[in-house]
């Protein structure tokens, strides 16, 4: 195995390439299809929650490929090699604004969302998968869970700092031009290309615990044994169907929120960077209090965080430091600890259900884990496409309307922190602990 520093280092950066993608979707595509493109931001949100659906329908499949793949350098790993080329190229074709219009230019851009979605989850299956077998200890996958969203983080300050700013560079100096985006989203790629095969010349793969017990028979047979006598999978399935509604209902929107305060708020990219940097000052934060309090109980006070702030928000309104509302900072910090948690929590219920049913079932838990949250997450971009339609924003208008934004606002103060608290629910009622874990992996090494 690597050493400890350079497993972890060679692990997060990985996620630092995989995040210049994720953040550049969540933060800014169905911002580019709207205020870029020119699509109505319904049609939008219709292309957000295709493509990712697609990304959800594929996970399970690709997830179990990788799991029944076999090489010397381990059923992961060649997938986030390989991979990453194709990702990289397909990057820069999302961003690409064809000269066509109606109905024959939502369908090529539907066609680019689909390719470049089928080639992320080529690489980021395995790589999240590739967790399960790096170490088998709870508290170790806490610490790799946080280093790898430091990573991440790193990668989503990157995108809020740089995207917009490049844009308007390689524009020309115009705020939003089409070549200027795709451009910078194919610098984009070849960073996140370099950081993946850097991951996989930096890491290497345990063998699974106990003897060879991946399950037998066709792959929607592995998901139904895992669903139906994995009880922590379950009850993890619900927390992250939730949470990451949570999380897309402040990350879709927020470019929107920003554009409609554009006379008060600072500019976009100013704000952006400030979420994502506080996103990563909390990360280290989070993952102590997970260690030393547990997973549930951070995850209680992070929720508590963050439905103190949207009352705020609610309450008092944005207050403003400089054009920035610290609202939005704040929920950028408390946003950290969810993430860690449940990239922390996933692995773990692999070897809940190997103890529970004598399989390691792997392909499924991450599989059904990814598609959950792909799922959720395509449900809500197309719900915040119709808010927005519904609300009138409108990207032809130089300033939006104070209703708008005001509408805009209350979705953002009540909806994320209101599904978190729901979430909490769920995760109380998991029957999986620390402690149980640690006895589980003893009982399943000897």
């Amino acid at each position: 195995m690597k050493g400890g520093a350079k497993r972890l280092a060679g692990y997060g950066v990985g996620d630092f390439g995989l995040n210049i993608y994720w953040h550049s979707l969540s933060l800014i595509l169905v911002f580019w299809y709207a205020e870029v493109v020119g699509l109505e931001p319904k049609y939008a949100g219709m292309i957000w929650f295709l493509g990712l659906a697609w990304d959800a329908i594929s996970d399970p499949i690709v997830a179990s490929m990788a799991a029944r793949s076999r090489s010397r350098s381990g059923s992961y790993r060649p997938f986030i090699l390989f991979g990453s080329f194709g990702l990289g190229a397909s990057f820069g074709l999302l961003f690409w604004a064809p000269p066509l219009e109606g109905l024959s230019l939502f369908l090529v851009l539907l066609m680019a969302a689909i390719i470049f979605r089928t080639c992320y989850t080529i690489v980021a299956v395995p790589y999240a998968a590739l967790s399960s077998r790096i170490t088998f200890s709870s508290d170790e996958r806490s610490e790799l869970s946080g280093v790898r969203m430091i990573f991440a983080f790193l990668g989503m300050v990157c995108v809020s700092s740089l995207f917009f700013p490049l844009s308007r560079y390689f524009g020309g100096g115009r705020e939003n031009d089409p070549t200027g985006f795709f451009i910078t989203a194919c610098l984009g790629g070849m960073v996140a290309t370099i950081a993946l095969v850097l991951c996989y010349f930096n890491t290497d793969e345990n063998a699974p615990l106990g003897s060879e017990t991946s399950s037998e028979g066709g792959y929607l047979a592995s998901y139904y044994n895992a669903l139906k006598r994995n009880g922590a999978l379950r009850m993890l399935l619900v927390v992250l169907l939730i949470n990451s509604a949570s999380g897309a209902s402040i990350s879709i929107p927020l470019a929107f929120y920003l554009q409609s305060y554009s006379g008060q708020f600072a500019e976009k990219e100013v704000v952006m960077t400030l979420y994502a940097i506080a996103t990563l000052v909390g990360t280290p934060f989070w993952t102590l209090v997970a260690r030393h309090l547990g997973k549930k109980t951070c995850w209680y006070i992070a929720t508590s965080w963050m439905t103190a702030v949207g009352l705020s928000l609610l309450l008092i309104g944005p207050v403003l430091v400089a054009g920035v509302p610290v609202q939005i900072v704040l929920f950028g910090m408390g946003g950290a600890a969810f993430a860690i948690i449940i990239w922390a929590i996933i692995p773990d219920t692999v070897e809940y259900g190997q103890y529970a049913y004598g399989r390691r079932d792997e392909g499924a838990v991450f599989g059904s884990s990814l598609f959950v949250q792909k799922a959720s997450g395509a449900l809500t971009g197309l719900v915040v496409g119709f808010v927005l339609s519904g609300i009138g924003y409108d990207a032809g208008l130089e300033q939006q309307a104070a209703e708008t934004a005001a509408n805009l606002g209350l979705y953002i103060a009540v909806v994320p922190p209101l599904l978190l608290i729901v979430a909490s629910i769920a995760l109380y009622l998991m029957p999986l602990t620390r402690d149980l874990h640690a006895q589980i992996v003893d009982e399943l090494s000897n």
